[in-house]
């Protein structure tokens, strides 16, 4: 029987969000971003919290404070089909055959168990005390087994307790192995088990001298203890023990080295943090996929394990997965964690302030950004869903191949005002006058971010992404030119080694994708073009190669070229009314730009050299 799919997480009143809540909308691989102390983590802890029915410490409640009006609770929105659907009354048929089950769970004290409801759809509300029937799928041990079991990894768990928890999972993956060996595939017990009910047997046999020698050494504490407390006697209890016998097959020296291949290696505790959340997750996914699962535990406990029961589920909970690890095992370890999700028994929520860790060319990836407004208030707003951007296979191309080059592109998902570029130039100079007016006191570009799409293709795939933010956002390429000139080889006109090409004109392939651009433009985008190029727009010059250089040297030594270019960019964010300088031009229709183009070249005369 599969689970049923979550697909929604609302909390109110817990840890740093308040009662106007979060809503977080759950995908195979969800990524949270925002700033620091943005309620990210908090997202993970009421996900684990909620899927494992977990008791709530004091700092789990809003503020620290237990109120009665401000009780944490969270919401589950679950999609179940007819072989895992719960009864009648919590299914809300939708228009594809499936049902919609919401179920909520509060919180009243701390260190007590949740109660958890379900909203009953033939009444039309939460279940209540004196209702029938309370929530879906019976008691809370019964409907955990229907949700997946959370893995959680944290930024700054303690280095030495990592590296035991480690150790021990490790361990048990490898012990259940070995317990499970056989002399014969036909026995009925491993030799394990064997060896365990053997001993089972010599502990019962052993009773009668156990008791023998109970009876003796209590009466000789007895004839002392009478001296010193008449008419009192001591009795020694040894009841049967049903204790499991236990038996540490690898023993304490087992343990867990890292190193170059074919180099020296050197224990998990003295490798640096980054090596040891990276082991600690992996190992974790090894272990839930056989049924184990990290439990919390002080450094100095014997295990950090336990079963994982009945789920068939899990979901990996990881914060800031980046931290301490170079930037090539960042692109590995993301594309690692992104392929879990491959098998459908797993999901990988994670937060992250890493660029590098976002990859829009992945289905089933929901990236949401967590935001904290001027009243402290924590909100979440769901940035991208590739099944709503929609995008083709081409989109996601160019996407896969600009991330490779520069991660920096998913810089747009971490909040601020974006300007999406066509190109290196025009990304240089602007991040050149944003940082020169910094440090003279103009904070007017302190939030932008300038992403560079590297190339024209991508930037329609980028604004089809930006329109799912529902926020506004600015765009600037080049118009190029609607034909150019193309060299065709004249195949009768060549002969031998030489070879004789023609001149001939032909629709410019760049200027197709003005109708790209055109086609994804929205309420939320200003878009900008500069006529033909940047460098003849604003400096009324052709180059051909080295432009950002050349462009950086420009407006460093030219007041009146940076003064265009900061004109250039104060009009497209339109920066207290700044108008747009000559060469520039904010359109809508292709229309526009092939009359702007051809005025422009009509006033333009080439003469040869002299």
């Amino acid at each position: 029987m599969s689970n049923p799919k979550i697909t929604k997480l609302i909390i109110k009143n817990f840890g740093c969000i308040g009662p106007q809540g979060v809503s977080i909308d759950i995908d195979k691989i969800v990524v949270l971003v925002g700033a620091n102390n943005a309620g990210k983590s908090t997202i993970l802890r009421a996900f684990e919290v909620v899927a494992d029915c977990l008791k709530l410490e004091q700092d789990d409640f809003h503020n620290r404070q237990v109120l009665a009006d401000n009780f944490p609770d969270i919401e589950i929105h679950s999609i179940v089909t007819q072989d895992n659907k719960p009864g009648d009354e919590w299914c809300q048929l939708l228009p594809d055959g499936t049902w919609l089950i919401k179920e909520k769970w509060t919180w009243n004290g701390i260190g007590t168990e949740p109660k958890r409801v379900g909203f009953n759809v033939k009444i039309d509300r939460w279940a209540q005390t004196g209702d029938k029937e309370l929530m879906p799928w019976g008691t809370n041990n019964v409907a955990k087994s229907r949700r997946p079991k959370p893995h959680r990894v944290n930024t700054f768990d303690n280095p030495e307790v990592q590296a035991k928890a480690i150790t021990s999972l490790l361990k048990s993956l490898l012990e259940n192995d070995i317990k499970n060996i056989k002399t014969n595939e036909t026995d009925e017990l491993s030799r394990y088990d064997a060896i365990v009910s053997s001993l089972k047997e010599l502990r019962a046999d052993s009773k009668k001298i156990q008791q023998a020698g109970i009876a003796d050494i209590q009466t000789q504490a007895n004839l002392i203890l009478e001296q010193i407390f008449p008419n009192y006697t001591m009795k020694v209890i040894a009841p049967e023990s049903t204790a499991p016998i236990a038996i540490d097959l690898l023993g304490e020296e087992f343990g867990l080295e890292v190193g170059a291949t074919g180099g020296p290696s050197f224990p998990l505790e003295k490798q640096g943090s980054g090596t040891q959340r990276t082991a600690l997750w992996t190992i974790l996914k090894l272990l839930a996929d056989k049924g184990i699962k990290a439990k919390p535990a002080a450094k100095t406990a014997k295990t950090f394990h336990e079963p994982v029961g009945p789920n068939t589920a899990h979901i990996l909970l990881i914060d800031e997965p980046e931290v301490s690890l170079h930037p090539r095992a960042i692109q590995a370890a993301r594309d690692v964690l992104y392929s879990l999700p491959d098998n459908e028994n797993w999901q990988v929520m994670i937060t992250t302030h890493s660029p590098s860790f976002i990859d829009l060319s992945k289905d089933h990836t929901t990236i949401i950004r967590a935001e904290k407004d001027a009243g402290n208030n924590i909100g979440a707003t769901t940035l991208y869903r590739p099944d709503q951007a929609q995008l083709d296979s081409d989109d996601k191309e160019n996407l896969k191949l600009v991330n490779l080059f520069d991660s920096h592109i998913s810089e747009a998902f971490f909040g601020g005002q974006v300007l999406v570029v066509e190109g290196d130039t025009e990304y240089t100079a602007f991040n050149h006058i944003k940082s020169r007016e910094a440090l003279a006191g103009n904070n007017d570009y302190h939030s932008l971010n300038v992403i560079r799409a590297r190339g024209k293709v991508t930037v329609a795939s980028m604004m089809k992404v930006l329109n799912h933010f529902k926020s506004k956002y600015y765009v600037l390429h080049d118009t190029d030119r609607q034909t150019v000139q193309s060299r065709i080889k004249d195949k009768s006109a060549s002969a031998n080694d030489h070879v004789v090409y023609r001149l001939t004109t032909i629709a410019n392939p760049a200027w197709t994708n003005n109708n790209k651009i055109e086609a994804q433009m929205s309420g939320f985008s200003r878009v900008v073009a500069s006529v033909v190029n940047f460098e003849e727009a604003y400096f009324s010059e052709v180059i051909d190669s080295d432009k950002p250089e050349n462009c950086i040297n420009r407006l460093k030594s030219d007041p009146d070229s940076y003064a265009v270019v900061k004109q250039l960019l104060d009009g497209i964010l339109e920066i207290n009314g700044a108008q747009l300088p000559l060469g520039a031009i904010n359109w809508s229709n292709v229309q526009e730009l092939d009359a702007a183009v051809t005025s422009w070249d009509s006033k333009i005369t080439v003469l040869p050299d002299a």
